[in-house]
Order: C-alpha cells, then sequence, then structure tokens
C-alpha cells in the first residue's frame, strides 16, 4: 500500500495534478497534538502504513491487497481497484493508481461502499484529519471490506440505535461498572488480575442485558464484534498500546454517544482475548457466529476465575454518574427542541393526512442527529424522505458538527419507534432564504438552499413566513 501511495504522489506531481496527502499530511496534527508536521513527514505517514500492512495482527489480512479510495481535500485517488469506474483516470507509468477530482460520491465517509460493483474501503484524509486518526481510520476501514465477507451474522442494525434506553439510570449505570472493569484487566499487572476484571465485566454485563430487548441486545453484540474486531486491529497495527483503549474507556461520554462506547468494549475484549485465549482471531474464522465474549468467557470457566468486585461506594459512584447523565441530555434534548421550535425565519412543514401512507426514511446522516421526547428526532445534516407521490430532499448548507445550526430538519413518528414505522410530520427550520413554491398540473414543488421538494396531490398554503404542505392517500 505504501508503495502504492508514492507512485501516486509521484505520477499527480508529474501530470502537474495533485499529489494525494500532500495536503492532508502537512497541515495535519501530530499524533500528540503538537505543532503541524512538515512536508518531509509524508514519507513518515507512508512508512506507518508500511508497518501495519507488516503487522499481521489477524490471519490472512493484508492491507495491501484491498481497493482503497481516498478523499484528500482535492481529489479522490483510488488505489488497487479491479474495476475502477470511468471517471477515475489511470495515472501513467503506475498500473493501478487513478485520480478523479473532487470527492467522488461514493466516499461519504470513513466507511466501506461498492464502487464499480466491489467493496472498498473510503476514508477522508483532508488537511482537517490528523495523521494519526487517518492512518487508524485507513487500517480499520480495510480490514472492514476483510471481515465483514467472513462474518456476515454480524450487522448492527441502526434502527435498533434510536430505541436504545439511554435514558435508562440503572442500565447506563451498568454500563459504566463494564467500562471500568475492562479498563482495569488491561490495566492490570499480571494475567490473573486481568481475569479476574474481565471476569467481573462480563457479570455485569450478563446481568445487565437481561433488562434489554432482543434487538438492542443484538445491537451490541453486532457492533462489539463488527467495529470491536476493526478498531482493534488498527490500534495493534498502527502500534498504539492499550493504555489508549483504557483511555478511552474511561473518559466521560454523553449518554446518547452509546454507539461508540462499544467500538472500544469490543476492542478491549480483542485486546484481553489476546492475553487469556491466544488464537482466538483464527477460532472466529473457522466459527463465524461465534464472538469475542463467547472465546473470552469459555477461557475465564476453564480457569476457574473469581471475579472482582466493586466497593459498594463505587457502584453507588457509577450509578449517580448514570444519573448525572441522563439529566444533562434530558436538558439539552429539551434546550435543543425549545431553540428550533422558536427558530425564526422561514420554515416548511409537511404532514400526512389521515389514511394515507407516512413518508418513509430513504437516506439520513446516523451520527449527527438527536432523538427527543416522543420519539422525535432533530437531523441536523441531511434526511431524503419518500412517498408513492414523490420526494422530500434535505441537506444542511451550514452544517457544522456536533451543532444544530443552519437548516435542520425535525421529523415526528407514525409509531414509538423514531424511524421505522414511518414519518408522519416534518418540520424544517433554519432556511436561508424564502422557499421558492410552484405548481404544474397536480404536482407541487419547493426548492430552497438545501430543500428540493415534489410531490403529486398534496396541498399546500402558506401562513405567514410558514409554507404548510399536506400529502393526501396514496396516487392510483
Amino acid at each position: 500500500m505504501a508503495t502504492m501511495l508514492l507512485a501516486a504522489g509521484a505520477a499527480a506531481a508529474a501530470m502537474g495534478g495533485p499529489v494525494p496527502f500532500r495536503g492532508a499530511v502537512p497541515l495535519a496534527q501530530s499524533p500528540h497534538g503538537a505543532a503541524p508536521v512538515g512536508e518531509s513527514d509524508v514519507f513518515a505517514y507512508v512508512r506507518a502504513l508500511d508497518d501495519a500492512a507488516a503487522r499481521r495482527v489477524w490471519p490472512e489480512f493484508s492491507p495491501s491487497g484491498i481497493p482503497l479510495a481516498l478523499f484528500d481535500g482535492t481529489s479522490t485517488v483510488l488505489l488497487r481497484h479491479p474495476n475502477p469506474p470511468p471517471e477515475f483516470l489511470p495515472m501513467p507509468g503506475h498500473p493501478g493508481a487513478l485520480i478523479a477530482p473532487g470527492r467522488h460520491p461514493a466516499v461519504a465517509g470513513n466507511s466501506t461502499t461498492m464502487i464499480g460493483g466491489v467493496r472498498t474501503a473510503t476514508v477522508i484524509a483532508t488537511p482537517a484529519q490528523s495523521v494519526d486518526s487517518t492512518t487508524l481510520a485507513v487500517v480499520e476501514e480495510l480490514f472492514h471490506v476483510f471481515w465483514l465477507a467472513r462474518h456476515p451474522s454480524f450487522r448492527p442494525n441502526e434502527l435498533a440505535r434510536y430505541a436504545y434506553p439511554v435514558t435508562d439510570v440503572d442500565n447506563l449505570g451498568r454500563l459504566l461498572a463494564e467500562d471500568e472493569a475492562l479498563a482495569r484487566a488491561l490495566d492490570g499487572g499480571g494475567t490473573d488480575e486481568a481475569a479476574r476484571w474481565t471476569a467481573a465485566a462480563l457479570a455485569i454485563r450478563r446481568e445487565r442485558v437481561l433488562g434489554l430487548a432482543d434487538d438492542v441486545r443484538a445491537f451490541e453484540t453486532a457492533l462489539e464484534m463488527m467495529e470491536g474486531t476493526a478498531n482493534y486491529v488498527a490500534r495493534v497495527a498502527a502500534g498504539k498500546p492499550p493504555a489508549r483503549t483504557v483511555d478511552r474507556l474511561r473518559v466521560p461520554r454523553p449518554a446518547e454517544d452509546i454507539r461508540w462506547r462499544f467500538y472500544d468494549t469490543g476492542t478491549a475484549l480483542c485486546l484481553l482475548a489476546d492475553r487469556l485465549s491466544p488464537g482466538w482471531q483464527a477460532r472466529t474464522d473457522r466459527q463465524p457466529d461465534l464472538t469475542v465474549v463467547d472465546l473470552v468467557d469459555a477461557a475465564l470457566r476453564g480457569r476457574g476465575v473469581e471475579p472482582a468486585a466493586f466497593s459498594k461506594a463505587e457502584t453507588g459512584g457509577f450509578q449517580s454518574g448514570a444519573a448525572r447523565q441522563v439529566a444533562d441530555l434530558n436538558a439539552r434534548r429539551q434546550q435543543i427542541r425549545a431553540e428550533l421550535a422558536g427558530r425564526q425565519g422561514p420554515r416548511i412543514i409537511v404532514e400526512v393526512a389521515v389514511g394515507a401512507e407516512p413518508l418513509r426514511v430513504q437516506r439520513f446522516d446516523p451520527i449527527n442527529l438527536m432523538v427527543l421526547d416522543a420519539g422525535e428526532m432533530a437531523h441536523a445534516n441531511f434526511i431524503t424522505l419518500t412517498v408513492p407521490q414523490g420526494t422530500i430532499e434535505l441537506s444542511n448548507p451550514g452544517f457544522v458538527r456536533r451543532t444544530f445550526g443552519g437548516t435542520v430538519s425535525l421529523t415526528v413518528p407514525v409509531g414509538p419507534h423514531p424511524l421505522s414505522q414511518g414519518i408522519r410530520r416534518l418540520t424544517i427550520v433554519g432556511i436561508q432564504a424564502a422557499p421558492k413554491a410552484g405548481r404544474e398540473g397536480d404536482t407541487i414543488t419547493v426548492e430552497a438552499p438545501g430543500v428540493r421538494l415534489t410531490l403529486r396531490g398534496a396541498e399546500m398554503r402558506t401562513e405567514g413566513d410558514q409554507l404548510r404542505i399536506t400529502v393526501k392517500g396514496a396516487l392510483p
């Protein structure tokens, strides 16, 4: 992979085009948050990837054999792809390295996707990303491509995430205890101490999950298996010590950041499996439905381990900490809802008439949103909704991560789940210019910055600076 990246850079320079990673690396912060690294450190970054490829963290995993697409802030570079789309042009003299101007639509973030009919790792490697985080992201997403082909059983159901009991103080308190037990297991000086605290974490979990719905339990397991293994491979391949994961387990998190918690518990369990059940990676490949928890639990039973225990004061601390996090979440929910309700300027309200088919979510940003009371959801970035009569496409031109400024959408669900049963009302606030509404025959259209709406057979009326649209029953 390192050779290919150097080749890509040399070829692009010869063509007078952008050099992959030249923009990303010199301007990035060092892994320690120090001053920006120098231009010569692009080679240090390439060497870091070389080191990651050289470490055989998982049997048969070879990063250099997996397609990779990277957006460097100017161009998208495609490496080792067997069926590249036509928009990617080959670099003369450098087989396998291709480049396309701008950000390719398939590179939406650090993820995996189909490009040219082939599962491909995608990574954002712009100047805003540090060398450290980009290295980890590259290895993580390459491993996802490798691992997902072997373990089809573990696919997190993202819809279960939005029904997760984030305001359940007892569940969150036990999660905090699990995190600390795993941190102490990794922090322990010897294998016996690590085993005792690992056993404590699994004992807490067994009791905790009894109160969770089946789909929520499956969501936790799938996240640990898919994201935990990938983060484990990335951190070990990049030479990160277990102390990094210990620190992440102990860092305070908002109550709603439940998804990220299992990235780190999954990584911790993999690191502990290295100590308690060597060779576990090959066993999971032979038995794709086997979890890391299964393997670690079996190893602990074989040792006859007696679990460690927290003091009464420590247990009370976890519960009081959970109560504070839940109270903070509830306060932020109310604040966001009140601010959006009172936001000045044009707004669009789309309602589904009684008996009509609800709006269905076709596309949305699963990260940048907030579940409010009664399943209402604030979408800070983008969402696309469809009905037989048409489509509503929304984005936020002023989007800033972890904020709700700009053009924000509020959805009210049909049933108890925020998304799965459909949407009965959509409110769009923070629109930067007056919407342009039109009608041609029985079709209405609305356009504004970040808003594109086309619906047939709907009613539309204006009330001050509000545009109200009612979606009628499905057309024949």
